[in-house]
Parts: structure tokens; C-alpha cells; sequence
């Protein structure tokens, strides 16, 4: 079944798989085809996204386990609904006690059976790792919490196993080589000598579940009793410090991950531990439920999570192809950069489609306001720095601290490299390091794709430029280390050392690993947080500086796009819901009320005694003005302001946590968050403040423009190339912040009534009330795609040219296929001048009808086309 359309729910332990089987009626009326799934599979107790998986062959019991998936599937396709799921082959969750794979290494460490699954580097250079794991779970320093009695041997008689507990919360097993010396302390010495005498067998060796059997009916209190010793003096806890340093693991506070993290990680989360999917068998464990379930048919689709965090993202995509014997949609997760291509040997079906809700919101800013609001963004926060160098400065950032472990292990692997070379043996350390993070902050995608197969022209000169980037910023730095970085990266060097040619691709594999989470954390995490001239254009696959794109740009995205890539505009990932994206993005077209009213606002809330950031205080603004609800004409009650009180302050506590320069998430600024907390305060203590009734006033000038916005960016995406995803309750306004506030409860009860209203009457009719004009439109392209779904996968893109002086404020293009034709027209920049864009006229043939008015349409200009909404959809009459 070829995906249509898909609508993405967020499972979790209170919306299941029977809760989604429940909307199939809703879903197929909507004019749905495939149902996308966040992370089926069993993870975290409690999780609220699935992306801290713990078991590939169990689906989460929490959601319904397997019985309730198929009992959905098959309530889905009843009502011709297909399945696409999120699936992670990047990285497992750990810590706490549910991964029982994560669990086995740190039990047996190199010897465990999985040990080969994670990313683990046992002979790391760090003081007290090698032939360890570190695990930086610890709230405070090893000593400390050693000394508080916070570290706790526990034994379980069900599984007749011994484990030391931090914080009662984080299960660390002993490894059964070290039960003998645990037993005789106990008085148990015929045990210990049991175990004594096999301590050097293998885990596999069936010994071992027959001694643990033994172990089940023995008291153990006195044994761990031993190892208990007078909270807050440390020498009474040497017995414990001992049994400790002989596991295969080693315990820290949680700010040591950045210095010493000896396994790959998902970014810079210490509690998601990279899986190496590329090894067959690990390919095969992994797979072993998700495959069988798309061969039965049960699921259609995968989509692929942080496809770039593997070492081999070509590699993965073809064996899941060759894996089963039939086609099946598949779509990656990928951070794609404005002039960057997917690569067609990958054969996928696509992205997800974050360049898509890029290219939308630049077409609807108004490149009128660009100056404008580029001077009033200085002229209020004084920032200056050129958004390329506040990207490039936060990538250094990443490297330097949360990211130095895995640079300093890059640095090990260009060094060895440089050592077995008299030319290059006398780089340092120093002038390496620093080399590499002046290529890799220089690098202008998420990553390069240089696999056994060569390298590709295109990552050739994307690795050039980063370095003669790299020589421009650091001339202090030996030009020779960057050359021999470029050699390595491009594979050059084998060409001189082809005895090294293995540890060379495996070098540049691994260097390509690490440049996709600096990039990640440096723009999405920092920089994205950092500069606020227009957050609207600050999302996911966003390049900051870029203020919008033309529409000659925007036809051409769409003309040479995939028919069969996502369209998206809301995810679990993005940085704010769709319309409060659009609603930002209006305040473009009013950069005068703008400037006055910010003035203002900051009049009416500053505090010299509590003073915050101006650029936070500039996003503030912004922030707080997309999430202001679209149905509040009047002003909301008190216990409603104090529900968004509280999703803006979790909102901006993230975001200035993110950008790390007035606070952060570890070693924060209290002083300062209790500070914006306070202003927050000031702004949203109470309905009728003279803030808010200023901010009111604003909103009711600018919010409807915002709407308008709102309307154009669902009709391009239900109508372009390409597969449109709804975000779970997007169809109604999509006001949400940041995670975890767009994982909030929807209110399906509501849709479903909403849906049965609108579906009689034109999409035009519908009121803007709770978002019903937006269903409206939703449901009726949607539903046309239903009805002529060649038109849609298969039909040519056409754009259409307007003559008259609103000419370049209307986009319009028509999709055809055989007979059938659609002309689409959106009226852009609605704070513009609306006579200019009334005369203009679209230069296109034949007789139409307007789908969403259902009146037929006698001339095609805008006072003609505009008349109800902002959009016209125009099909054959």
C-alpha cells in the first residue's frame, strides 16, 4: 500500500494501541492512508517518546504489547489504513535496570555475550577505564556517594545474583568471577570455593546457571551485610570500594561523561548507548520482530531513526532492502542542508521531510521586513555576531565539554595515524585536536559519506572547504595538520600508506559519526537558542541568517523533489508547533508595530534589581506570542493563564538552558533562572496586567495574518510533491512548544465532533474557532488526494506566473497527470498591500471550479480567488 498521507501518534502508557484503533473511522473520514508510529518496541519503564528502546523483540507491553499492535493493525486496515513505524537501530537506552542486554556487559564486560552490540572502547587511554565501561550515572562524586552509602549491594534470590545499586535506581551487576570472595565473607566458604574454582570460565559456560542455582536457598544478609559501612566515613567503605574496582565497570558523577565516556552515545545522552548495527549479527538481533512483522504485513513502513549516527547509513538502508523479498516504503530521519541532496543509493523513499518545513516558512516570511527586523533584533538585545560565527563558536563549544571524550578519541586515531609517517610524527596532541575542531566546526552538513566505496565528488569538496574554513579561523594551527586531516577524510592518505588503508576508512567512518551530534548540539541545541532575530525561521534543518526564499527557489524545491518524500511541519522534534511557527513568522509583515510595542513591553516588565538577557528576552516575546492561544479573543481566565504560565516557563527554561550562555543544564545559573522565572511572572501574573492588555491588542492586529499564514503552509503541503504527515492534532491549531509540551494529551473527542461538522459544508465555511477552517481544509485536499491519488504520486509540478504588482506575493503551480489537473494558488504576505495583489492575475488556461468554496471560478485574479480564504484550490469544471 503506497502511502497517501500519514498521521503520527505519540504512544505512551496513557495513549495505546487500542486508543489509537479507536480513531480508524476518525482517521479514514480525514482522508488518511498510513498510520505513522512513534518507537513501538519495549523501553524505559515510564518512557514518553520510545526512543530509550531496551529490547528489539518485544514490543512495548506498556502500549499493548504484540497482541494489541496486531489488534491495531488489523482495526486499521479494515478501514484501508496501513502501518509506518518509527524504528532506532542507533542506540538502546541504559542506566536504571531495564536493558538487560546493557546489563549482561556490564556484568561480564568484554567476555559478555552482547559485548559486541555497543560501542564500547575497552582499552581506553583514561586513568581506571581499560577493561571498562564508565558509568556516569552518580549525582554527586564517586567518594561521596560511595561515603553516604548510596552505592548498595543488593542480592536477588529470583535470579540468584548479586548487584550494587546507585541510588537504589541504577543496577550495577557483579560479575559472578568476584561471587566467591562475596560468599566467604558471608561464612559461605563451600560456595566461594564453588566459584572460585570456575572463575575463569566463560559466561556461556553452563557452570554458571548451575552455581546460581545453588545460590537461591543460601542467606545472604551476613555477606552483604559485610559490605555496609558507616555512612559518611569513607574508610569504613573500603570493602565495597574494592568489590567495586574489580567489576567491569566504574562508576562516576554524571559531569564526567564529557571527560571520560568510553562507548558511543546518541549526542551527548550518557543514557542512550550506541548500538553497531552494521555487524550482521547485531543487524539480525535487532531485526528479529520488526522484519517478520513488515513481511506478514503487518507493518508497511519503517522510517529510520538518526540514520546518520551510523557508521554506515548506505550499508544499513540496502541490507534492510535485501533483508526482505518485497518493496516497502522507507524513509530516513535526516537533517538535510539547504543545498544538500539525499543520496539516491541509499534507495530510500525519502527524508521526513524537515527541508520541507523549511523551505515553507521562507517562502511565507516577508522579505519586505528583513531589514527591518534585522535592525530592530540589534537595536533591542545588541547582538552583533554574524549567525554563521554564533554556529561556528557553539560547535567549538560542544567539542570542548560535553564532547571532549569522543574528540580526544579522534585525536588518538589521527595520531596513530601521523605516527607511522616521518613526515607528520612530530604533530601534537594539542595542534591535532584543535585542528579537528576547526574542520569539523567548519563543516557545513551533518556529516560526509565516505564508506568502503570511495568517496562521492560532492563530500570531496564539502571536506575542502571545511578545512580552507578551518585555515581562515586557526591560522595559529599548523597548515600541515589540516592538509593531513583532508587526507585522511577523503581517503587519500591510503593512496601514500595503502597498509593502513583499513585503519584509515575506519578513522574517517568514525570522524563521520561524530561530526552529525556536534552539528546537532552546536545549531539545533545552541545556536538555534542563541540567535532570536526571527525564531519562526530557527527549526530543525534551518541554516540561521537565511530570512526566506524566493519563489522561483520554492518551485524549484518542489519540481525536483521525491514524489514519495515526507512533508512535515509539526514533529516530536520540532522547536515550536506549525502555527505558532506561522504565527512568528507573520511578524515580519510588522516591523514598526513590532519595535514599538517590544519597547513597551520591556518598559512595563524589566526589573534592574532581577535583570535578564535582552535576546532572551526579545525570544521571550516571540515565544510567547506563537503559543498565545488562536480562540482567545478575550482575555483568558486565571487558572488558563496560569496552565500557559506554565508550559512558557518550561518552554524558556529549556530554551536558555539550550543555549548555554546565561545558564545551562548542568552546573546552572540558580540566580539567573530565579530571575527569568520572576519576569515570567511579572508578564503572566495575571489576565488584565497593562502588559497584557497591550500584548492582547498586539495580538489581535498581528495573530490573523498569522492564520492566514497558518492556512497557505497546510494547503502547500497537502498539495505539492511529496507525502504529507500530520503531526498527531495538527489538524486543529498546532500551537505547541519544544518537547516534552508537544507530546501533550490531544483531544481526539474534540476532532472527531469538529470533523463531522465541517465535512458538509465547503472548506471556506468552516469557522476559525478551535482551528475548524484548518480541518476543513485538511480533510478536503486530503480527501481529494483519496480521489486522485495519480495526480498527486505521479503528476507533474507546473509553476504558474501572475502578471500585475502582486505578482511576486502569489504562488501558485499546477499538478498534472494525464487528464487530470489541479491549479493551486496561495495570496502570500498578508500585511501587503491587498489592492496590488486583487488585479493581479494568474496566466493560466481552462474552466475551474474552487474546491473549497464548491462556486465556480469566472477570472482568475486575486479579488476573484481570495474572496474567503487565502488559498484557492482550483480543479476542472
Amino acid at each position: 500500500m503506497t502511502p497517501r498521507a500519514t498521521y503520527r501518534f505519540q504512544f505512551t502508557a496513557d495513549f495505546t494501541f487500542a486508543d489509537a484503533a479507536a480513531l480508524a473511522p476518525y482517521l479514514s473520514e480525514l482522508g488518511i492512508s498510513h498510520v505513522y508510529c512513534s518507537p513501538i518496541l519495549a523501553a524505559r519503564e515510564g518512557s514518553t517518546h520510545g526512543y530509550d528502546g531496551v529490547h528489539y523483540s518485544l514490543i512495548n507491553p506498556e502500549l499493548g504489547g504484540e497482541e494489541g499492535f496486531r489488534a491495531m493493525s488489523a482495526t486499521l486496515r479494515e478501514k484501508g489504513i496501513g502501518l509506518i513505524v518509527d524504528f532506532v537501530p542507533n542506540h538502546m537506552g541504559v542506566g536504571g535496570a531495564d536493558n538487560a542486554f546493557w546489563l549482561s556487559v556490564l556484568e561480564w564486560g568484554p567476555l559478555s555475550p552482547v559485548a559486541g552490540w555497543f560501542d564500547i572502547d575497552w582499552d581506553s587511554n583514561t586513568p581506571g577505564l581499560s577493561g571498562k565501561v564508565l558509568v556516569p550515572f552518580l549525582g554527586d562524586h564517586y567518594g561521596e556517594v560511595l561515603a553516604a552509602g548510596d552505592l548498595e549491594l543488593k542480592f536477588d534470590p529470583e535470579k540468584a545474583a548479586f548487584a550494587i545499586w546507585a541510588h537504589d535506581t541504577h543496577k550495577l551487576p557483579v560479575c559472578p568471577q568476584c561471587y566467591g570472595e562475596i560468599l566467604r565473607r558471608g561464612g559461605l566458604d563451600e560456595l566461594a570455593d564453588a566459584y572460585e574454582a570456575v572463575a575463569g570460565e566463560a559466561p556461556t559456560n553452563p557452570v554458571w546457571k548451575e552455581l546460581r542455582a545453588r545460590l537461591r536457598d543460601a542467606d545472604m544478609t551476613k555477606a552483604v551485610a559485610s559490605y555496609v559501612g558507616t555512612p559518611g566515613d569513607l574508610d569504613s567503605w573500603k570493602a565495597m570500594d574494592a568489590l567495586i574496582e574489580a567489576q567491569h565497570w566504574r562508576p562516576v558523577k554524571f559531569s564526567m561523561d564529557g571527560d571520560a565516556i568510553n562507548y558511543r552515545r546518541f549526542f551527548t545522552m550518557s543514557d542512550l548507548a550506541g548500538v553497531r548495527v552494521e555487524k550482521p549479527e547485531v543487524f539480525r538481533a535487532t531485526h528479529q520482530l520488526i522484519l517478520p512483522l513488515m513481511q506478514e504485513g503487518i507493518i508497511d513502513g519503517i522510517r529510520i531513526d538518526h540514520i546518520d549516527g551510523l557508521i554506515d547509513p548506505k550499508g544499513y538502508c540496502l541490507r534492510l532492502r535485501d533483508a526482505l523479498d518485497k518493496p516497502f516504503p522507507l524513509y530516513v530521519e535526516k537533517i538535510l542542508a539547504p543545498d544538500e541532496e539525499l543520496p539516491e543509493d541509499w534507495q530510500t523513499d525519502g527524508t521526513t521531510g524537515y527541508e520541507f518545513a523549511n523551505q515553507v516558512v521562507g517562502l511565507i516570511v516577508d522579505p519586505a521586513g528583513e531589514t527591518a527586523m534585522s535592525e530592530i533584533y540589534a537595536a533591542f538585545t545588541g547582538q552583533t555576531t554574524a549567525p554563521e560565527d554564533i554556529v561556528h563558536t557553539a560547535k567549538l563549544e560542544i567539542m570542548a565539554q560535553p564532547m571532549a571524550s569522543e574528540l580526544e578519541a579522534l585525536t588518538d586515531r589521527f595520531l596513530a595515524l601521523a605516527q607511522d609517517d616521518p613526515r607528520r610524527r612530530d604533530f601534537g596532541r594539542a595542534g591535532m585536536r584543535a585542528g579537528l575542531s576547526q574542520v569539523v566546526a567548519g563543516l557545513d552538513v551533518y556529516r560526509t559519506y565516505v564508506d568502503r566505496d570511495g568517496i562521492r565528488d560532492e563530500d570531496r569538496a564539502r571536506i575542502a572547504a571545511a578545512v580552507e574554513r578551518a585555515k581562515l579561523r586557526a591560522p595559529e594551527i599548523d597548515p600541515g595538520i589540516f592538509d593531513f586531516i583532508a587526507l585522511v577524510l577523503t581517503l587519500d592518505l591510503a593512496e601514500e600508506h595503502p597498509e593502513q588503508k583499513a585503519d584509515i576508512l575506519k578513522t574517517t567512518m568514525r570522524m563521520q559519526q561524530f561530526t552529525g551530534p556536534v552539528m546537532a548540539k552546536g545549531l539545533e541545541d545552541r545556536a538555534l537558542y542563541r540567535y532570536a532575530r526571527l525564531i519562526a525561521l530557527n527549526e530543525v534543518g534551518s541554516e540561521p541568517g537565511h530570512f526566506g526564499l524566493g519563489l522561483e527557489a520554492f518551485h524549484a524545491a518542489n519540481a525536483a523533489r521525491n514524489p514519495s518524500c515526507m512533508l512535515t511541519t509539526s514533529t516530536h522534534d520540532t522547536k515550536r508547533g506549525e502555527d505558532a511557527r506561522m504565527r512568528i513568522a507573520a511578524l515580519s509583515g510588522h516591523p514598526d508595530l513590532w519595535r514599538e510595542r517590544i519597547a513597551e513591553w520591556h518598559e512595563l516588565l524589566a526589573d534592574e534589581g532581577q535583570p535578564i538577557d535582552r535576546n532572551e528576552e526579545y525570544f521571550f516575546y516571540q515565544l510567547l506570542f506563537g503559543v498565545w492561544e488562536a480562540d482567545w479573543s478575550a482575555a483568558p481566565s486565571p487558572e488558563a493563564l496560569a496552565s500557559l504560565r506554565e508550559r512558557v516557563e518550561a518552554g524558556m527554561m529549556k530554551s536558555v538552558r539550550e543555549a548555554a550562555v546565561n545558564t545551562r543544564w548542568v552546573f546552572g545559573n540558580e540566580e539567573y533562572e530565579t530571575a527569568l522565572c520572576a519576569f515570567i511572572a511579572r508578564a503572566l501574573e495575571a489576565p488584565d496586567t497593562p502588559f497584557l492588555r497591550s500584548f492582547r491588542g498586539f495580538v489581535a492586529e498581528v495573530a490573523p495574518h498569522g492564520l492566514v499564514n497558518s492556512l497557505i503552509q497546510t494547503t502547500l503541503k497537502l498539495t505539492v510533491p511529496g507525502m504529507p504527515d500530520l503531526y498527531q492534532g495538527a489538524e486543529l491549531w498546532e500551537q505547541s512548544l519544544v518537547d516534552p509540551d508537544n507530546r501533550r494529551p490531544v483531544d481526539f473527542a474534540l476532532r472527531e465532533r469538529l470533523l463531522g461538522e465541517v465535512m458538509a459544508e465547503p472548506a471556506a465555511l468552516a469557522p476559525a474557532d478551535q482551528g475548524a477552517v484548518k480541518l476543513a481544509l485538511t480533510a478536503a485536499l486530503l480527501n481529494r488526494r483519496r480521489d486522485k491519488p495519480e495526480l498527486f504520486q505521479e503528476g507533474d509540478y507546473r509553476p504558474v506566473e501572475a502578471e500585475g504588482k502582486g505578482a511576486a506575493s502569489l504562488c501558485a503551480f499546477e499538478r498534472r497527470h494525464g487528464d487530470d489537473r489541479m491549479l493551486v494558488a496561495c495570496a502570500l504576505h498578508p500585511a501587503g498591500s491587498r489592492p496590488h495583489r486583487d488585479a493581479t492575475r494568474l496566466l493560466a488556461e481552462g474552466e475551474w471550479l474552487n474546491l473549497l468554496t464548491g462556486e465556480p471560478v469566472t477570472e482568475l485574479t486575486g479579488a476573484a480567488l481570495f474572496g474567503r480564504l487565502p488559498v484557492a484550490v482550483l480543479v476542472p469544471r
